[in-house]
């Protein structure tokens, strides 16, 4: 009975399940930029925008990605991002960005193992708290993931997104309208044409290609490696 639910949840939500993203990761398949199985954009797209950096181990990791669903960004969030976010924060030992093939709880333990002496056990538990949030979500109706993962977005940056030497950051688009906004408002500081020459585009041009993402074919094709080459680093 037991094994038959099991299998009925692996139907249901293929993406709860370590060793389908291990073998993404060991395949180096695209999950932090680009486009997740090379869906193009729908209306069910949810749309990803991540940074890690951390000075001292020469991290700048950041970039923009497409997930088919929310189900399938719930599975990069728990399995790939967090365990990520985790090692790059804690492990003091190990330079330059490295996404581990192990689950959140054999990240923690082997981390904190060989960190001891330097770990700050608040953070570490809130970290764990965001994981246990995000784990909790299999169950929730695809619209009301929307909510959660606003939630979760931003109580996550207000905790990891402060110190200018080391930060992570998330930020979930569940319309890629929504995502003109956001770049305007990580660059207003700068005059128009500065942004349109840091950008490589107009912002008209941005704005259609955000607005239309849905709608158009070939945007839906190609907003994704727009945002990476001409808007990478917004955080």
């Amino acid at each position: 009975m037991e094994a038959n639910i099991k299998q009925n949840n692996l139907r249901k939500n293929p993406y709860n399940n370590f060793s389908f993203w291990k073998s993404k990761i060991i395949n180096n398949e695209d999950l932090w930029e680009g486009y997740f199985d090379s869906k193009e954009i729908t209306k069910n797209s949810k749309i990803i925008y991540t940074g890690i950096f951390d000075l001292d181990k020469n991290i700048l990791q950041c970039g923009w990605a497409a997930y088919p669903c929310g189900y399938s960004l719930l599975g990069f969030l728990e399995y790939v991002f967090l365990p990520t976010s985790f090692f790059s924060w804690f492990d003091r030992n190990s330079d330059d960005f490295f996404i581990p093939i192990s689950d959140f709880d054999t990240i923690v333990s082997e981390t904190l193992k060989y960190n001891d002496s330097n770990v700050d056990l608040n953070s570490v538990n809130s970290m764990k708290k965001s994981y246990e949030f995000i784990s909790n979500l299999w169950n929730s109706k695809q619209n009301s993931l929307d909510v959660e993962f606003k939630n979760f977005c931003d109580s996550f940056n207000d905790v990891w997104d402060n110190d200018p030497n080391q930060r992570l950051f998330l930020k979930i688009f569940n319309n890629p309208c929504d995502i003109f906004n956001f770049i305007e408002d990580s660059i207003i500081w700068d005059s128009k044409e500065f942004i349109e020459e840091d950008i490589s585009m107009t912002l008209d041009e941005l704005k259609f290609a955000c607005d239309n993402a849905v709608e158009e074919p070939l945007l839906s094709r190609r907003l994704i490696d727009i945002l990476n080459t001409n808007a990478p680093i917004l955080f």
